[in-house]
């Protein structure tokens, strides 16, 4: 392997491997039950708006029963999920300063919302699937700390948000 190529991919991963460490620090031994490993499989949306696949694995921490934390070179993302049903009740204005998607369980690459749309947007999207529970990706920079995405779960836990 070509040593430049070979200390780039080492440089990139360590320094995902240090935030996977910061993160779990910020959870680990608090009130949530933590199980972390690393996961390719992910998907992302190109500038044409085509889903595609990424081979490259990523560190994924699993705060049980209320989300999972990707974390990707250039940012952090929190996924959950709520009812159907309670996601068209829900307001969500205690998400307001937040960028977050909305998209599909069963059908994962069927989004419901991203930045830039109104809510009501959303809840008529999602009015008109037939999906029973709706998935939300919180998006953060990568520079976030560990302290704000432990008080970004417990907000998930105390406004019914689950995994």
């Amino acid at each position: 392997m070509d040593k430049e190529l070979f200390n780039e991919i080492n440089t990139a991963y360590n320094r995902l491997e240090m935030k996977n460490a910061e993160i779990i620090h910020a959870l680990f031994h608090r009130i949530f039950e933590l199980e972390s490993g690393w996961f390719n499989g992910h998907y992302h949306k190109n500038d044409d708006g085509e889903w595609h696949i990424e081979s490259y694995p990523i560190p994924v921490i699993s705060v049980k029963g209320f989300c999972d934390i990707e974390i990707q070179f250039d940012k952090i993302t929190v996924s959950t999920k709520l009812k159907r049903d309670a996601a068209l009740a829900y307001s969500f204005e205690k998400f307001s300063e937040y960028e977050f998607e909305a998209y599909g369980v069963e059908d994962y690459l069927t989004d419901f919302y991203h930045d830039g749309q109104m809510i009501q947007e959303m809840k008529e999207n999602i009015c008109a699937c037939d999906e029973a529970e709706i998935g939300f990706s919180f998006i953060f920079s990568f520079d976030v700390d560990g302290k704000q995405i432990f008080e970004f779960v417990k907000l998930l836990r105390r406004e019914g948000f689950y995994y």
